[in-house]
């Protein structure tokens, strides 16, 4: 299937202006030229179609590119979740706002009630990719009929939980890696190289066993909803 450039941006839903800013920023292959008309094929559209997936989802055009590149085929399209750690954007308030299309007002409510939180760097607080998965995940949560004020008083008894384990956790981490570690009288470079990645390893470790645990408990709470029987959550 060949396309103009109107036709492609047209199949995948975004703008020929916008189609032409990813080919600048070498997100897409070149076209193939028929004198002075330039055609795409289903590649290009397989392509456009994984970016605005990616996008969507809170990606950074820094972080697709990294994706697109670690690809093996263009037909892949499975979307990876958003990595804990190491998001590359530095978003502002207004900017959170702008890519989840919720009004600056109601996402500083969010975030008094501490549904999100803004992550604390040199610079001050900034938003990432991963806050604006939340917020979309709110928003998809709330338009299937959850009502705001009964979701809040449960996300404010699930919050003061994460609290203590995230509280724990880090002492863990400090009494059992930092400290060890500098008794061990590193170089501070390498120290420092090895506390960070493992930190990094225990923000990814936590956060999967985490999630697994709650996803197993709801799932089994479901279960035992629909079946009438009074059974514990966690089996």
């Amino acid at each position: 299937m060949a396309y103009r450039v109107e036709e492609l941006a047209a199949a995948a839903g975004v703008s020929v202006e916008l189609l032409r800013s990813y080919q600048t920023k070498g997100l897409m292959d070149p076209p193939r030229r028929d004198g002075r008309v330039a055609l795409y094929d289903d590649r290009h559209l397989e392509r456009l179609r994984t970016i605005k997936e990616l996008k969507d989802n809170g990606y950074s055009l820094k972080a697709i590119a990294g994706l697109l590149t670690r690809q093996h085929g263009d037909a892949q399209r499975t979307v990876p979740p958003l990595p804990p750690v190491g998001d590359d954007e530095h978003l502002a308030p207004q900017e959170l706002a702008d890519r989840t299309r919720v009004p600056l007002a109601v996402l500083r409510s969010l975030e008094a009630s501490g549904v999100i939180r803004a992550r604390q760097g040199s610079g001050g607080a900034y938003y990432t990719g991963a806050d604006v998965r939340a917020v979309r995940m709110l928003l998809s949560l709330l338009g299937v009929g959850l009502p705001m004020e009964e979701f809040m008083q449960l996300a404010r008894l699930q919050i003061s939980t994460m609290q203590e384990v995230a509280g724990g956790a880090v002492q863990l981490y400090s009494k059992y890696v930092v400290e060890p570690l500098r008794a061990a009288g590193l170089d501070p470079h390498e120290e420092g190289e090895r506390a960070e990645a493992a930190f990094g390893l225990l923000v990814q470790a936590a956060t999967s066993l985490v999630a697994y645990g709650f996803e197993r408990m709801l799932r089994n709470a479901w279960a035992a909803e629909k079946s009438g029987e009074v059974v514990e959550a966690w089996r």
